[in-house]
C-alpha cells in the first residue's frame, strides 16, 4: 500500500499520461458532478427499496425505462414522509447529485420526496386516513343500527348516472311500499365533494328520512376521489340519519365507507341491503301472526284448565266444611294468642319487681351512708400510710447523716492526721516527693493551721509507697 502511494505521486515523464490515485480520479469527480448538478429533481420508479436500517437511513434505486440511480434518504428526512415507499411507487426525488467515495458510486441524496400520480392520491389517502381515524371518526362503536323496515330512504347521488336507476328498481322491486327520496349531488369532479356534502346536510335537516344511501357506480382512483375528501367523511360522520356508503365496486373502498354506518359493495347491493324484499316481509308477518295465534291459544288452555279445577275443587262441593274449618283454626289462634298475652304480662311484672329492687337499693339515704363508710375507710389508710412513709423519710435522713459524717475529713485530723498545702493554702500536697528543701508549706491540723519550712525530704522506699 505504500509503495503503490509513492508511486500515485511521481509526476508522468514528457509524453506519458498523469497517473492518477483512486482517491484522487473520485474526488474529482464529486467536485465536478457537485458542481454541475447541486441541485435536482428526478422522477422514476422506486426499485430494491429495503426497510431502513439501526440508523433509520433509507437506501434504495430511482429506474426509468434506461437507467437507474442511486438514492440515499437520510433518517432526518425518512420521519417526514407522510406516506409509504414501497417497490414500484412512481415519485419525485430532490437533492442534491454526489459521489460516495468510499464506493465510488453515483448517488442522489434526496432532501425531498413527493408520489406522483396515483401514487400522491394514495399518500394523499393514506395521510388523511390516519388523522380521521386519530379522531375516532372511523370507530366502530359510534356505528349504529340501521332500521329493520324503514319506510323513508333518502338517496344522494347523480341524477345522470346509471347507479340511481338500479337502486330505485331495486327499491320499488323490494319494498313497494317505501317513500324515496333523491338528494342530486355531482358525484366526480372539481366541486363534487362540497355538493355531496351540502346534500347530506340537507337531507339531515329535512329530517324526513330513515335511512340515507350516499354512493354512486364503478370507476378509477380519480373518479371515485370525491368520496375520499375531508368534508364528505365529516358530513357522514356528523349525519343524525343513518347512512349507507355505495362507492364504486367491491375492490373500492373509499374514507366514506369507512366512515359510514354500513358499507354496501355496490349501488345494488346497498338498495338490498337497506329493505328487505317484500316476500320476505310478508313471511315474516305470517310467521308472527302464526306464532301469535298459537301462544294465544296455549294461554286459553291454560286458563280454561285452572278454571276447570278450580270448579272440582273439594271446597266447592262441601262449603260447611270448609267453615267449620276455618273454626277450628280461628279457635286454635285465640287459645295461642291468650298464652301469649299471659306470658307477656308474667315477664312485664317481674321486670317491674327487679326494677324496684334496684331502685330501693339506690335510694339517696342509703348511697349517702354507703358514701360516708368510704370516705372514713380512705381516711384511715391515708393517715396510716402517711405515718409509715414519715417514719421511712426520717430513718433515710438519719442514715444519710452518719454516711456524711463518715466522709468528713475533720473527723480523720481529730484522730492525729494532718493535711499539707502549698504556702498559699490554695492546693492540697499529696505528694511529698513534689517539696523542695526550703519550700514553705501550711499544715492543717484538728484544731489549727501552722505555718512551716521543709529542711529535708527523704523519698519512702517502692514498699512503703501507697
Amino acid at each position: 500500500m505504500i509503495a503503490r502511494r509513492a508511486v500515485s505521486r511521481f509526476d508522468p515523464r514528457e509524453g506519458e499520461p498523469r497517473i492518477y490515485s483512486v482517491g484522487e480520479i473520485v474526488s474529482e469527480l464529486r467536485a465536478l458532478i457537485s458542481m454541475e448538478y447541486p441541485r435536482v429533481l428526478v422522477q422514476g420508479e422506486i426499485t430494491d427499496w429495503k426497510p431502513p436500517g439501526p440508523a433509520g437511513h433509507v437506501y434504495f434505486k430511482l429506474k426509468d425505462a434506461t437507467a437507474q440511480i442511486r438514492i440515499a434518504l437520510f433518517a432526518r428526512t425518512a420521519k417526514g414522509l407522510s406516506f409509504e415507499l414501497e417497490n414500484g411507487l412512481a415519485v419525485q426525488v430532490e437533492g442534491e447529485v454526489t459521489v460516495y467515495t468510499q464506493r465510488g458510486e453515483m448517488q442522489l441524496v434526496a432532501e425531498r420526496i413527493s408520489p406522483v400520480g396515483l401514487g400522491a392520491l394514495q399518500a394523499k389517502f393514506e395521510a388523511l386516513k390516519k388523522k380521521l381515524q386519530a379522531e375516532g371518526l372511523f370507530a366502530e362503536e359510534r356505528k349504529r343500527k340501521l332500521p329493520s323496515y324503514p319506510t323513508r330512504i333518502a338517496i344522494v347521488t347523480s341524477m345522470t348516472g346509471a347507479a340511481v336507476h338500479d337502486m330505485i328498481r331495486i327499491l320499488r322491486q323490494r319494498a313497494g311500499y317505501a317513500q324515496i327520496t333523491i338528494a342530486p349531488a355531482r358525484v366526480q369532479g372539481i366541486g363534487a365533494a362540497q355538493e355531496i356534502a351540502q346534500a347530506i346536510a340537507l337531507v339531515n335537516e329535512w329530517g324526513n328520512a330513515d335511512v340515507l344511501i350516499v354512493g354512486r357506480g364503478g370507476g378509477s382512483m380519480e373518479d371515485l376521489w370525491a368520496f375520499n375528501e375531508e368534508v364528505v367523511v365529516r358530513a357522514i360522520a356528523a349525519s343524525r340519519i343513518p347512512v349507507v356508503s355505495a362507492v364504486g365496486h367491491e375492490v373500492d373502498v373509499t374514507l366514506a365507507d369507512l366512515a359510514a354506518d354500513a358499507r354496501a359493495a355496490t349501488p345494488t347491493h346497498a338498495a338490498q341491503h337497506v329493505v328487505r324484499h317484500k316476500d320476505d316481509a310478508l313471511q315474516r308477518l305470517v310467521n308472527l301472526t302464526q306464532h301469535a295465534r298459537d301462544r294465544l291459544l296455549r294461554e286459553i288452555q291454560r286458563d280454561r284448565n285452572r278454571l276447570q279445577g278450580l270448579r272440582n275443587h273439594h271446597s266447592f262441593h262441601v262449603p260447611h266444611q270448609r267453615v267449620k274449618e276455618g273454626m277450628q283454626t280461628l279457635g286454635y289462634a285465640r287459645e295461642d294468642l291468650a298464652r301469649m298475652l299471659e306470658g307477656w304480662v308474667v315477664q312485664r311484672r317481674r321486670g317491674v319487681a327487679g326494677a324496684d329492687d334496684r331502685l330501693h337499693a339506690y335510694a339517696p339515704a342509703r348511697v349517702v351512708a354507703r358514701m360516708r363508710e368510704r370516705v372514713r375507710d380512705l381516711a384511715r389508710q391515708a393517715e396510716h400510710s402517711a405515718s409509715a412513709s414519715i417514719a421511712r423519710r426520717r430513718a433515710d435522713v438519719s442514715g444519710g447523716e452518719r454516711l456524711l459524717a463518715s466522709y468528713d475529713y475533720r473527723g480523720v485530723l481529730r484522730r492525729g492526721y494532718a493535711l499539707v498545702w502549698s504556702e498559699d493554702g490554695q492546693r492540697l500536697v499529696n505528694r511529698g516527693r513534689t517539696l523542695r528543701p526550703g519550700s514553705p508549706i501550711q499544715v492543717q491540723f484538728a484544731d489549727a493551721r501552722a505555718l512551716a519550712q521543709v529542711t529535708r525530704v527523704d523519698a519512702a522506699s517502692e514498699e512503703e509507697t501507697p
